[in-house]
């Protein structure tokens, strides 16, 4: 380190060596001010959980499963999905749209396959949607075993790093950006999370506790 009280070779002691070498002591300490994020102040134990998974379970972390910011994306992204089908469901099932919503199947032409644990048979309202839900869910597997060159892959490809932790807060960015992608996924994952225990705690269908969290606008 060095001292603000060693004479210069040009002779005395100048006001110049004193602010050059209080310069030279306080030079880290913005670097350092700026590495400590928004996450690492509120709450870190999320960041910190990663990073203990990581190093608990590395092979799940290298590619993307698990407690990684790979897997809270989709995770955002089928619930943002979810709320979408469950929307777009709803809509239909007060339109009118879907086909002898309250008729049950018939279980002689069925079979159990139609049928709940009592063997009481299921609408064909609830059968429809099984059956789009199952589509959906082929689609899905689909597009994470053979992806398209351009999509978003699943899971991370060896050697690829994943995505810093976003914390508690993370940044706030407007528009198609992926901040604003995790935000959505978090609103979405708490809402279906909302519509189960509504749905749980009410002895209402899902469709209904959609339908009244939206004013009843929708049926």
């Amino acid at each position: 380190m060095v001292s603000a009280f060693v004479p210069t070779s040009a002779g005395p002691l100048k006001a110049s060596s004193f602010v050059s070498s209080v310069s030279v002591r306080r030079a880290p300490a913005p670097a350092a001010r700026a590495s400590i994020t928004m996450a690492d102040k509120v709450l870190p134990v999320f960041t910190e959980a990663i990073a203990n998974f990581k190093t608990e379970f590395p092979a799940f972390a290298n590619r993307g499963w698990g407690c990684t910011v790979k897997a809270e994306r989709w995770n955002g992204r089928h619930a943002m999905f979810g709320m979408l089908a469950i929307f777009l469901t709803a809509y239909a099932k007060g339109h009118g749209m879907i086909p002898d919503a309250t008729t049950p199947l018939d279980l002689s032409s069925w079979g159990t396959l139609a049928a709940l644990g009592n063997y009481t048979p299921i609408t064909n309202e609830r059968a429809i949607i099984l059956i789009a839900h199952v589509h959906v869910l082929l689609v899905s597997v689909a597009a994470a075993i053979a992806p398209f060159s351009f999509q978003d892959k699943l899971l991370l490809e060896p050697g690829e790093a994943d995505e810093a932790p976003a914390g508690l807060f993370p940044d706030f960015t407007p528009g198609l950006t992926k901040d604003a992608e995790l935000w959505n996924g978090r609103v979405a994952m708490l809402g279906v999370m909302s519509l189960v225990g509504c749905s749980m705690a009410s002895g209402k269908d899902i469709l209904d506790c959609m339908n009244i969290g939206l004013g009843g606008i929708l049926y």
